[in-house]
């Protein structure tokens, strides 16, 4: 699972057990979050780099791009981790993710733009500043203004309608 981009961001565990602790309200909650702790550690170091923005902060929003769709989805975090990382709406952020090529239709919250490739049916974003060691805050790729092309030109990071809500096995706070 290596990507043209690889995040290069080893997991914290620190940082782990805080989302952990957020959005884990039983022990059989707790496990099965911390059996995926090689797999979120695989996404933050190997994973495909790609730009996110703070969509909104009450309720904390996230909108996660992928070029492999040419979209986004919204993830739903915990609202506390906006006063944890100081987030405000606008505020450009970088993921990791990883991509599931099972299956023969794509994700339902995901609509692919026109420069979809095909390779996959869903992807997941890991936000790495809410598990990894860099203070990375923004993506640094893109256009000569060290702004993402995908952002520059306008491309619909921010203004898609609606959330994800569906569950990524116990891995992630998103979709939900």
């Amino acid at each position: 699972m290596s990507a043209e981009n690889p995040g290069n961001v080893k997991l914290k565990q620190k940082k782990f057990y805080q989302i952990r602790k957020l959005i884990c309200g039983s022990i059989k909650e707790q496990m099965a979050y911390d059996m995926h702790t090689q797999l979120l550690a695989n996404f933050l170091m190997f994973g495909d780099t790609q730009p996110a923005v703070v969509h909104s902060v009450d309720p904390l929003v996230i909108s996660a791009y992928s070029d492999e769709f040419d979209a986004v989805i919204f993830l739903r975090f915990p609202d506390e981790l906006t006063s944890i990382y100081g987030l405000k709406p606008g505020m450009k952020l970088v993921t990791a993710c990883g991509y599931d090529p099972r299956g023969d239709k794509v994700a339902d919250d995901i609509f692919p733009g026109a420069g979809f490739t095909g390779n996959y049916n869903d992807f997941i974003p890991v936000v790495q500043l809410f598990y990894g060691g860099k203070k990375q805050l923004f993506f640094t790729g893109g256009d000569s203004e060290g702004e993402p092309d995908c952002l520059a030109s306008g491309h619909p990071v921010d203004s898609r309608e609606g959330e994800r809500v569906g569950a990524i096995p116990e891995i992630v706070p998103v979709r939900g």
